[in-house]
């Protein structure tokens, strides 16, 4: 469905359940339908049955870019707006990559309305250990989105994981994406410039779980530790073998893992 936040009509997907609800922020680019293999195993778990909200950034999936890019604090403003908009006074956070970031800003301005935070393969910003010069350019062009082959081709080199090594997995991620606007993809480059949250991560008082593959081209594991140890309350979780996209290929291994963190 679309809801109209901030005059923009955003795509949002949202499921039912018990307690606060789980809203996932996506990558860079990536569309909604992009998390079904994570928020399926989430629902299959035992005892609680989280609630989701999934939605896509302006420029990404269904939402429409804005016409002048924003900063990360804007789009932290959006998300507050959608989860008011929806009706809840608390909710959870879990970002990948890209959208780590929004999810620590969300977190940061929202304290009261933030009660737990997830961080899959993501890093503070500016102040990380950076990627390979070969995969940083190949995530300055959205062009992996358009052509299914060219997803696959690029994904061990960039992904890792073994995702080039499974064709069929490969295949799946690529058929369910929708190519983002190249503006809209752009501008969420812009947000994430200059950005970091190594001024105030120590200062975070919700409790913080962190996932991160030790096979990542795009977020090195060190990022992921040196932000657990910079966290009050953050529990780091290392995904063997597992790529920048193992919130999806280890979904069963994950889901669980965050079903207790969230349970607590």
């Amino acid at each position: 469905m679309r809801m109209r936040v901030r005059a923009l009509p955003i795509m949002v997907d949202t499921r039912a359940g018990e307690g606060p609800p789980l809203v996932l922020c996506n990558g860079i680019g990536a569309n909604l339908e992009l998390l079904e293999p994570f928020v399926d195993a989430l629902d299959a778990q035992q005892g609680r049955r989280v609630p989701t909200i999934r939605f896509d950034v302006p420029g990404a999936g269904g939402s429409p870019a804005t016409v002048l890019p924003r900063r990360m604090r804007w789009l932290a403003g959006l998300l507050r707006d959608l989860v008011g908009r929806l009706g809840h006074e608390q909710v959870d956070v879990l970002g990948i990559s890209w959208g780590g970031a929004l999810a620590q800003e969300f977190a940061r301005r929202n304290p009261a309305l933030c009660r737990r935070i997830v961080l899959c393969a993501t890093s503070m910003g500016m102040a990380m250990v950076p990627a390979r010069p070969e995969v940083l350019l190949t995530l300055a062009s959205p062009l992996r989105y358009f052509r299914p082959s060219r997803m696959r081709l690029l994904g061990a080199r960039t992904y890792g994981g073994g995702f080039g090594q499974d064709p069929e997995l490969a295949a799946r991620f690529a058929n369910a994406t929708r190519a983002p606007g190249v503006r809209g993809y752009y501008w969420q480059i812009v947000a994430g410039a200059g950005w970091t949250s190594a001024h105030y991560l120590h200062r975070l008082r919700q409790p913080v779980l962190v996932v991160a593959g030790d096979d990542d081209p795009i977020i090195p594991l060190v990022n992921a530790r040196l932000m657990a140890g910079l966290l009050r309350e953050g529990t780091l979780h290392v995904v063997r073998g597992g790529g920048h996209l193992a919130l999806l290929t280890h979904a069963d291994e994950l889901a669980p893992l965050v079903h207790r963190f969230l349970a607590e």
